[in-house]
């Protein structure tokens, strides 16, 4: 019974395997909630986890966006407890409607274990709700155009001049 006992502390202690420290998060979100229409968001989803077998995540698009641009990172650290993978995918959207949208959860299988993020919804404004109306400017413009000689007169100097 007493080798039993330390045989499980030995494991627990030079052993930090999976069972011990098996840690998976999903994380996904957007860089704003409010954006008006032609304005682009960012959508970010990080997972990060001490398995190895982790599957490509099942993004399941993003209805009523345009995606713009995407990119994809990794990082493996190795600590005492053992390694972590991290990995980050971003994407750059374009609203092509306005309203409230939703982007759905993302899902990722790490392990046979099926892990899901959280969804976020993003209000899209008009452009002219949010633009004051503009004030008058106190500058007045002229109404026709002046008329301009057809060279500039070039100042006297000692230094040489040039027409481009």
């Amino acid at each position: 019974m007493k080798n039993a006992r330390i045989l499980i502390l030995a494991l627990f202690l030079f052993c930090p395997g999976q069972a011990v420290f098996a840690d998976t998060t999903v994380k996904a979100e957007v860089d704003k909630n409010v954006i008006t229409a032609g304005e682009l968001l960012t959508y970010k989803f990080t997972v990060a986890s001490t398995e190895k077998n982790i599957l490509p995540a099942k993004i399941h698009g993003f209805k009523g966006f345009a995606i713009v641009s995407q990119a994809q990172s990794s990082t493996v650290s190795f600590t005492k407890g053992g390694m972590q993978t991290i990995l980050v995918f971003v994407f750059i959207l374009l609203p092509r409607e306005t309203g409230k949208l939703n982007i759905e959860p993302v899902q990722v299988t790490v392990n046979g274990k099926v892990y899901s993020s959280q969804g976020a919804q993003v209000e899209v404004k008009r452009v002219s709700a949010l633009i004051p109306p503009q004030k008058k400017s106190k500058f007045r413009l002229p109404e026709k155009p002046q008329p301009q000689d057809s060279e500039p007169e070039i100042p006297d100097s000692d230094q040489p001049q040039y027409n481009l």
